[in-house]
């Protein structure tokens, strides 16, 4: 089993989800509480984030993949319960992590969906997640012209992007950013179209436990 201390970037060759061992444990294909016609490839419940802690530190990027955290599920259910936002549409998943938000929209009929994060492990566990879902999805590490709809869940707590998602919605294009309001994060004042009670998947996010998904398209 291939243990992630560093998280490396992997040939093609080499990966496979049922090799990895991150944090001390193995992932294993899990339904989501609130998209539950949704799978992921994830960690189980008995993970012990306070016992791993210095993997973490020692590790490079946070494997924030290997987790369904509650506002990406509220967005998912989201488009997975209005399909028309999305359908026909080129959509990005900004900060994708487990692209749960970019699975549900290629569910939902978009043209085409691209999921973008910084980190190169997080891409290609999108990819696995996408094909355990039948669903196309292609990968980046940037954003790239052109896009119709951009999907952002819990990315407030990276200064610089709540300016960054503003700037995108003012050039008239739909943004839907799903906050799962974390203590010290901005609270974008943006409109609100719904919210979820949430639980992330294995739930180490205590006490959060909603998520506003707000609209900041500008008519």
């Amino acid at each position: 089993m291939l243990h992630l201390a560093f998280w490396p970037f992997m040939s093609d060759g080499d990966f496979s989800p049922q090799s990895l061992c991150v944090l001390g444990s193995a992932l294993a294909v899990r339904s989501l509480p609130l998209c539950p016609e949704l799978q992921l490839w994830l960690l189980r419940d008995d993970i012990d984030l306070n016992a791993r802690a210095q993997d973490i530190l020692d590790g490079g990027p946070a494997p924030y993949w290997a987790f369904c955290w509650g506002a990406g599920q509220a967005l998912a259910r989201y488009i997975l319960d209005h399909p028309h936002l999305v359908a026909g549409q080129r959509v990005v998943d900004f900060g994708a992590g487990s692209a749960v938000a970019g699975i549900a929209a290629a569910r939902a009929g978009a043209a085409q969906v691209v999921a973008v994060d910084i980190d190169p492990i997080a891409l290609r566990m999108a990819e696995q997640n996408a094909q355990l879902n039948g669903v196309p999805l292609q990968v980046s590490l940037q954003v790239s012209e052109p896009w119709d709809v951009l999907l952002a869940s819990d990315v407030l707590y990276e200064t610089g992007n709540e300016h960054w998602l503003r700037t995108a919605a003012d050039s008239g294009r739909q943004v839907l950013l799903s906050d799962p309001l974390r203590h010290g994060t901005p609270r974008p004042g943006m409109q609100v179209v719904a919210e979820y009670q949430v639980r992330t998947l294995p739930d180490v996010d205590y006490p959060i436990q909603r998520a506003l998904i707000h609209r900041l398209r500008i008519d």
